[in-house]
């Protein structure tokens, strides 16, 4: 009789201990992971995973990467992204954990001692590496990508993995069908979700519709309980640093960035502070997060000009230097905001 006992260690070496590249290196091999094979007492056939944990989770959440043979490379435009995904600043030194976790059976596993790399990620686009559905419609031309240049598709993504999708749509017209869209799971027309009612949806019916007139519409879509909600959402900047306070008659409407599908707009600002509002009120507003382990501070601004905010426990986000500014306001994350705001 065979009997599997507990696995010995893996092993697990980097080749370096300390990355601090530009984007000008993107090419060049950023570090070579190697492990060394377990053994649980049987001819098993074992399968490694390398494991990075996120920057605030300690391996309770990770990125896997299957080894195909004993050691794994990444370049550096590869291992930047992954550094990005998983919540690692740009600008900022920190500390990416590794391991190995090596794996018989799903109840059969052990895993390697971690391996500590101390990191210093480059600024690039936003890196979202959650699952999403595409959202094609009338106000990109019904088309899911290709030509030049390429045409762009708000998604809607899963922040959990599972059946539950967000994201905004700009909608700049709504008469004649143009406020009609669709949900896809992939760049095809093969297979799309369409509209039954204003909160269900089917493989098959009419186009999604929105009815309330150009905006900034949050969406809304579960594909378990196929209920689906838009909201117009229309943020705005406002503050003693922008034109005043008083809302809806000082604040400032952002752009839409279609490239980027970001807000963006770029201002004269006075020494003080502003905050981002919705639909000219201060019942929903962003604003920057105060210390939650000394609530009489806020967090830091990076080096980089990104700004941690939230909608509770904040501050108005500080100017302390009069000038103009470029301040973009990433939503396509609804839940995971990303605030820059950029002296020019």
């Amino acid at each position: 009789m065979i009997v599997a006992k507990q696995g010995t260690l893996p092993g697990l070496t980097a080749d370096k201990s300390e990355l601090n590249y530009t984007i000008d290196d993107s090419a060049s091999n950023a570090v070579t992971f190697t492990y060394t094979p377990t053994s649980y007492g049987y001819s098993a056939a074992i399968n490694y995973n390398l494991q990075f944990s996120y920057n605030d989770s300690n391996f309770s959440s990770t990125a896997d990467y299957t080894f195909a043979s004993g050691s794994m490379s990444f370049t550096v435009a590869a291992f930047n992204t992954l550094l990005l995904g998983l919540k690692y600043q740009a600008g900022v030194t920190d500390t990416i954990l590794v391991r190995v976790k090596a794996s018989a059976a799903d109840s059969l596993y052990t895993y390697s001692d971690t391996v500590g790399i101390v990191v210093s990620p480059y600024a690039q686009p936003r890196v979202i590496v959650y699952p999403f559905l595409y959202a094609p419609g009338a106000y990109q031309g019904w088309n899911f990508g290709g030509g030049e240049p390429p045409t762009i598709i708000a998604k809607l993504y899963s922040t959990k993995s599972n059946s539950a999708y967000e994201g905004y749509i700009n909608i700049t017209d709504t008469t004649n069908g143009n406020g009609q869209f669709k949900l896809a799971p992939a760049n095809s027309w093969n297979y799309s979700f369409s509209e039954v009612t204003a909160t269900t949806f089917a493989s098959s019916g009419n186009n999604f519709s929105v009815t309330k007139g150009p905006g900034y519409y949050l969406i809304d879509a579960d594909t378990s309980t196929k209920k689906w909600a838009a909201t117009i959402q229309n943020w705005s900047i406002i503050g003693d640093a922008a034109n005043g306070w008083s809302a809806p008659a000082n604040d400032i409407a952002f752009d839409f960035d279609d490239t980027d599908q970001v807000l963006v707009k770029t201002l004269d600002l006075k020494a003080g502070g502003i905050k981002f509002i919705m639909n000219g009120s201060f019942d929903v507003s962003y604003g920057i997060q105060k210390d939650p382990n000394d609530n009489t501070k806020d967090l830091a601004i990076s080096p980089l000009g990104e700004v941690p905010i939230a909608t509770s426990n904040t501050d108005n986000i500080p100017i302390t230097v009069a000038g103009t500014y470029k301040i973009t306001l990433d939503l396509r994350v609804p839940s995971e905001p990303v605030c820059t705001l950029v002296k020019q």
